[in-house]
């Protein structure tokens, strides 16, 4: 369920910004927000407007057990004068009267257009905790103001005695109340179940049980209201059209629409935990969970359903099967890049050989298809995915180039538009691919070479784009130990083998070490005080060959005797050591790679087994942004995922941004300079201390 809270809670924010704030109401918007999670409040509303009666009681109820009952608007006739049965307050009006938070007048009348002072609405929030007002301290309104600062629920409130409370104030007391102590001593949040840690509040959860759906669309589909907040596929966007077979579900109360285009295609190759009542299907390689009552009875085997069935799956919210699709409406194209492939042994009839084909697809899918065992389909190739009555079938397709700068709205690349669910899949030769954002490539150029495929839909839009290595994030990232523990083993290797005559084969290779393998601090303090440029130190670390293989065999080609036969071993491969989000970790090679300290680049396959190694180049930055660093004056953008170390007498501590204050550090940032489109960021940013 996590992915759900997160686009459940990224949606009233954005939802939340449809509300007209006053200026002084900054510290408000959280309160504002889970006053709408709650159904306190409209997205539509002015929360700088005057709080009245009718609102404040909506807030209580909102903010109470009875949020359910006051959200379906359920009324026994009318119970005030001027408050009728039909009024959309009547229902949370009823209950905060009943409940004793507030009080009509003598007269029958409720007056739920009356203003809020700040005593009114501090003894109203009282009652809902349970306080007996009468046993107080002290009289009206003394004795409520002061019990309410007591309680917290003041905390942020500019208002004082016998002010107007506006809206935001009304919803920011309540929000309070969530984290005060009722009259019985318990946390009033923790009553109502919400989770309180810290002061903090999670409202989401109740936001849930409000969210309808799972529905699937179809070409007569109309909302029954105007979406404020629209995610597709979980992404923000400006569009709230459906299609059909879109899987969407909403939220009233936040004026809110979920949209799900997600689909999984294939032959069933296996159903749990029985066939007749499943709730998970293997598909294509993959299992998911069943999501709804008409997706089991459909892969039910009382219904015909289950293994060997070829089927496309509907998935909603956390890829669970909402439908499922058969025959003609099954029939579905994914293209992607091949991962792996791997041949096994079968003996259902008799030995044989079964050869899978993993592939990761443009919707984020990763499938895996049986093919004929004689066929060879190599990690990286380009490859179409047909799924039709008679099951799947893969073949490799040819590239299909294009080029072009992708508009600021990330909507258009060069003349060609987008469509609205467009898939990006970034790749690299190796079988590694990841989807992206078009927003990740907003004001990026594209080459014709940086584009492997695409395709377009009926209306000409581009609707599936293969990039080749554009963005740079298919690269592990990380920074290299001190190199020089690699000579150590080399000196200590002479020293083993040449006895008490080697001291000048040891001197010539501690010699050579430092001019050409210096360690993490010279390279570091080198940046600091600008004795290693970065064209230098791009001349020392570009070339395609290791350094330290190149310069080390060519010693050894006119070196005799045990330093000859250990310069040579240096040239066939290493051990590196590295800090990679943190963690130590050993990365083996089979030859060296042109890496010597600092920000490193690491190429993988589908395997996890390292590929090349690339050094990224130095920046010393004056300055930090929001998500950029400059240095010098040039602006670079920064990783969503950037590293950080602290780098302290010989050693890397992972951190954290926030712990590192520029004032009191050197930084150093390290950006990939690969040649890649949308890379160029920094994704490792190593602080020194200045002491």
């Amino acid at each position: 369920m996590k992915k759900r809270f997160f686009a459940l809670l990224l949606a009233v924010c954005i939802a939340c910004t449809m509300l007209v704030m006053p200026a002084s109401a900054g510290g408000s918007n959280t309160a504002v927000q889970a006053a709408v999670m709650l159904g306190g409040l409209d997205s539509g509303q002015d929360a700088g407007a005057a709080l009245t009666r009718g609102q404040l009681a909506k807030l209580l109820a909102a903010f109470s057990s009875y949020r359910e009952s006051a959200a379906a608007g359920n009324t026994s006739g009318a119970l005030f004068t001027d408050v009728a049965g039909s009024d959309p307050l009547a229902a949370p009006i009823r209950i905060a009267v009943q409940q004793g938070w507030m009080s009509g007048y003598s007269d029958g009348s409720f007056r739920p257009s009356n203003t809020v002072t700040l005593e009114e609405a501090c003894a109203a929030v009282l009652n809902l905790l349970g306080y007996d007002v009468t046993t107080l301290n002290d009289t009206f309104p003394t004795a409520q103001l002061n019990k309410a600062r007591e309680l917290g629920l003041r905390s942020d409130l500019a208002a004082g005695q016998g002010d107007t409370l506006t809206i935001a104030d009304g919803a920011l007391l309540l929000y309070n109340a969530l984290t005060a102590q009722t009259a019985e001593g318990e946390t009033y949040g923790s009553t109502l179940g919400l989770t309180v840690t810290d002061g903090q509040v999670d409202v989401s959860s109740v936001l849930l049980e409000d969210v309808e759906g799972p529905f699937v669309a179809d070409g007569s589909t109309q909302l029954p209201f105007e979406p404020e907040a629209v995610y597709r596929n979980d992404e923000v966007t400006n569009s709230a059209s459906l299609h059909t077979y879109d899987v969407y579900y909403y939220n009233v109360n936040a004026r809110t629409l979920w949209i799900y285009t997600t689909k999984a295609a294939g032959r069933i190759t296996a159903v749990s935990p029985s066939a007749s009542a499943p709730t998970s299907v293997t598909v294509a390689g993959t299992e998911y969970t069943i999501g709804s009552s008409q997706a089991a009875s459909a892969l039910s085997s009382l219904n015909g359903g289950g293994v060997g069935q070829v089927v496309t799956l509907l998935l909603g919210m956390d890829d669970e099967v909402v439908r499922v699709l058969t025959g003609s409406e099954a029939d579905q194209v994914f293209y992607g890049v091949v991962q792996d492939s791997s041949r096994s042994l079968i003996e259902d009839n008799g030995a044989d050989v079964l050869q899978n084909v993993t592939v990761a697809c443009t919707d984020g899918v990763t499938r895996t298809v049986q093919v004929d065992k004689s066929l060879n389909y190599p990690a990286g190739w380009l490859v179409e995915i047909t799924v039709d009555e008679n099951g799947e079938s893969i073949r490799s397709i040819d590239e299909k180039h294009t080029s072009g700068a992708f508009n600021s709205g990330s909507t258009a690349l060069g003349g060609t538009a987008l469509a609205e669910d467009v898939e990006i899949l970034d790749t690299t030769g190796e079988g590694m691919a990841g989807t992206i954002r078009p927003s990740r490539l907003s004001g990026v150029t594209l080459a014709s070479d940086d584009v492997r495929y695409y395709t377009t839909n009926e209306a000409g839009e581009i609707d599936r784009l293969i990039l080749d290595n554009v963005t740079g994030d298919l690269w592990t990232y990380g920074v290299l130990d001190d190199v020089r523990n690699l000579t150590d083993a080399a000196a200590a290797a002479i020293d083993g083998t040449s006895g008490s005559d080697t001291g000048s084969s040891g001197s010539s290779l501690s010699t050579l070490a430092d001019n050409i393998l210096p360690t993490t601090s010279e390279i570091l303090y080198g940046i600091i005080d600008g004795s290693i440029l970065s064209t230098f130190w791009e001349s020392l670390t570009s070339s395609p060959s290791s350094i330290a293989s190149w310069l080390l065999s060519a010693a050894s080609d006119s070196t005799t005797g045990p330093l000859s036969s250990v310069l040579g071993w240096l040239g066939d491969g290493a051990s590196y050591v590295c800090y990679i989000d943190g963690e130590n970790t050993a990365l083996n090679t089979s030859v060296k790679y042109p890496v010597v300290a600092g920000g490193i680049a690491v190429g993988k396959n589908a395997s996890d087994e390292v590929t090349s190694m690339r050094q990224l180049m130095p920046v010393l930055i004056d300055g930090l942004g929001a998500a950029s660093a400059t240095s010098g004056g040039t602006r670079y953008e920064t990783a969503d995922d950037m590293q950080v170390y602290l780098w302290y007498k010989g050693q890397y501590f992972a951190t954290t941004l926030s712990q590192v204050n520029p004032e009191e550090y050197y930084l150093i940032g390290w950006r990939d300079n690969m040649g890649c489109a949308a890379g160029n960021k920094i994704r490792v940013l190593v602080a020194v201390k200045k002491d």
